[in-house]
């Protein structure tokens, strides 16, 4: 495959992903009473919470709807059984107030229980495998600006890992792009999952990566400081490529096949690409790039951070490799580190 094919198949396969990079992961934090619920401002915004329900009681989210906008929230649950998150949602224009015991309803609001139901098969998700059961939902349009109050609760008063999903627009600042990488891994730790899984197949193949190539390439203390770049930024991106293709095989043995997976096999395919082809440049590089490989690399760099791939640390070094003089590329490391 050409150059500009495999450039082609990138752009193709980045423009698929990006409009559906799904919900920006949060950590609640201490949100078991009203007084302390974590405060949602843009309503229209998709955020993922990862909490905890613990001996009967409730976590809180506060969730101000802006007119023409509508409040959607749902709650879901890594854990197979009979653990069944449901919500309470209040607010002063809800007629009710039959919420559940353990369940705080501040003065002036009404209470409406949406009491969850536990699917057979947990659904798929798309931007980062995992598999949850998506026990509740609410749905309600605003006709002006509406501060909610949402209670995440367990009817039969279980404790487990209960999440919850709030809006319906996928949007990132850049910071929160940017830290995804670092939050999926935590959102495998909170499905349940060892730290040895949730990204030992990422380390396992960075080492292997150094081990193969270090046997092809010996005394690599006197390549060009472009070797290093390529080869590291190259094995960390490729790795995340293998993590989630470990991550997914993962998630389908227990969902089942899905055409989610189709987004899913972007996540794994651009970094695959990417990575391999920055560590094949740095097999035979010494540091001496064309302006087409330079263009290259930058556009596998900027293909690697929007599929989240190389924890930050691979795309940042691939676009270094693009765009450093060739004076600093072609030098050893001991060389540019003795000359500092």
């Amino acid at each position: 495959m050409t150059r500009r094919r495999i450039a082609l198949v990138l752009l193709v396969l980045v423009l698929v992903v990006t409009p559906v990079a799904g919900h920006v992961p949060s950590d609640p934090g201490d949100n078991d009473s009203p007084t302390f619920a974590v405060t949602v401002t843009d309503a229209a915004k998709s955020w993922s919470y990862y909490d905890e329900i613990d001996d009967g009681g409730a976590q809180y989210y506060r969730i101000t709807v802006d007119e023409g906008e509508r409040l959607k929230v749902s709650a879901f649950t890594p854990d197979d059984g009979p653990f069944t998150p449901s919500l309470v949602v209040m607010a002063p224009e809800i007629d009710g107030d039959d919420a559940p015991p353990g369940v705080s309803v501040p003065d002036g609001m009404g209470a409406v229980v949406v009491e969850g139901e536990r699917p057979a098969t947990p659904g798929y998700e798309p931007f980062a495998p995992s598999a949850n059961y998506e026990t509740a939902a609410f749905e309600r349009a605003s006709d002006g600006r509406t501060t909610y109050l949402v209670a995440l609760y367990e009817p039969a008063n279980r404790s487990g890992r209960a999440g919850v999903a709030i809006g319906y627009q996928e949007s990132f600042t850049p910071a929160e792009y940017a830290t995804v990488p670092f939050s999926l891994v935590d959102n495998r730790l909170w499905e349940g999952q060892p730290l040895a899984l949730a990204l030992g197949p990422f380390v396992l193949a960075v080492v292997g990566g150094v081990g193969v190539f270090a046997r092809r390439r010996r005394h690599t203390s006197g390549k060009p400081v472009a070797e290093s770049l390529l080869l590291g930024g190259g094995l960390l991106v490729l790795a995340s490529g293998v993590n989630t293709l470990v991550q997914t095989g993962l998630t389908l043995a227990a969902t089942g096949p899905t055409a989610g997976a189709l987004v899913t096999a972007a996540y794994i395919v651009v970094p695959a690409i990417c990575g391999g082809w920055a560590i094949r440049v740095a097999g035979r590089s010494q540091g001496r790039f064309d302006a087409r490989t330079r263009v290259g690399l930058a556009v596998a760099g900027l293909a690697a951070l929007v599929t989240w791939a190389g924890f930050l640390v691979g795309p940042v070094l691939l676009i270094a490799a693009a765009v450093a003089p060739a004076r600093f590329l072609e030098a050893s490391p001991t060389e540019w580190l003795a000359d500092r």
